[in-house]
């Protein structure tokens, strides 16, 4: 009786371990698993040989090093920032090795902390002016998968597709690369000397800034962590009759290996806590309760069948010989 008692515990715990399984799979772990709302992270890419546009003389520089910094930011006190949607600023500043800004810009977005695609919310602005973020921007979902994703580019206030173009390895981290192909994408217009848009002719014109890139992107697919990137920003300018002029920018950028280095730590952490609450405890917990189920099945059998045993009998009992005469 006792055995039984014992096996039909240990069948109910297990149940509600199997079933606390399947709930902490199907309910906590995605309530657990989402962006954070106080987000901090930086980097540094460099490139050389870059042209760029000196707005103060109004001449092209060549052939010179630039230094891109990149700071991410979370507004946790933001009025926007919930349960749901995280608030994150992202500043980005390229600087010439003597020092003169060649472009600086930011933005603020609202992402939904469970599948990191932007919202609309009333934080969302480029360079503090109200504006329509779209797609992804700094992160990628968790779980990423081996298919394409737009994701949205601050120049030109527009998404394009990545595609996934395959697996690679970046200090021993397994990654997806996915290429962005912007093409030339006319941003504004503007007024310049005739000679910036190719027509020195003119003293003045209403030309175009024309911008395109390329760019590549790393991402941990486990956790959707963006390891790193590099970029091949073109900006000219285009007169009226489609004649390029002036540069502004032209470069190939790659962050350096301190930054590499620190976006795969930033990925392995993030993977192996979204693997812990997603996968590790789960399947912990049910191995656990299976464990109990077929410990406590056995106790009950065990029980039912030595319950149902039929009793042996013994031999039928005689009565004393006597041999008195």
């Amino acid at each position: 009786m006792r055995r039984r008692g014992l096996g039909l515990g240990l069948l109910g715990l297990g149940a509600v371990l199997l079933g606390a399984a399947l709930a902490i799979r199907l309910f906590l772990a995605p309530d657990l698993v989402r962006l954070p709302l106080d987000q901090t992270a930086s980097g540094t890419a460099s490139g050389s040989d870059v042209t760029y546009l000196d707005f103060s003389t109004l001449e092209e520089v060549d052939g010179v090093d630039a230094t891109v910094r990149l700071q991410v930011q979370g507004d946790a006190a933001s009025a926007d920032a919930s349960e749901d949607v995280a608030v994150w600023s992202s500043g980005t500043t390229v600087t010439a090795e003597d020092g003169t800004v060649v472009t600086a810009s930011s933005y603020t977005a609202c992402l939904d902390r469970r599948d990191a695609s932007s919202v609309d919310c009333d934080s969302e602005a480029v360079d503090d002016e109200p504006a329509d973020v779209d797609g992804l921007t700094v992160t990628f979902p968790f779980g990423v998968e081996q298919r394409d994703y737009d994701v949205w580019n601050v120049t030109t206030g527009q998404t394009f597709p990545a595609r996934f173009e395959g697996e690679e390895e970046i200090e021993g981290l397994e990654v997806y690369r996915f290429v962005q192909e912007i093409p030339e994408t006319v941003i504004r217009q503007t007024e310049v000397p005739g000679d910036l848009a190719g027509v020195p002719d003119e003293e003045s014109v209403t030309a175009d800034v024309v911008y395109s890139n390329t760019r590549t992107l790393w991402v941990e697919p486990v956790s959707g962590v963006l390891v790193t990137t590099s970029e091949a920003p073109v900006t000219v300018i285009q007169g009226p009759d489609g004649t390029t002029g002036a540069t502004i920018l032209q470069a190939e950028f790659a962050a350096d290996d301190e930054t590499v280095s620190a976006g795969v730590v930033r990925a392995q952490d993030n993977r192996d806590k979204v693997t812990l609450i997603s996968r590790t405890l789960p399947l912990a917990v049910a191995g656990l309760g299976l464990l109990l189920v077929l410990v406590g099945a056995f106790l009950t059998s065990r029980a039912r069948a030595g319950a149902h045993r039929a009793p042996v009998a013994g031999p039928p009992a005689q009565e004393p010989v006597s041999f008195a005469k």
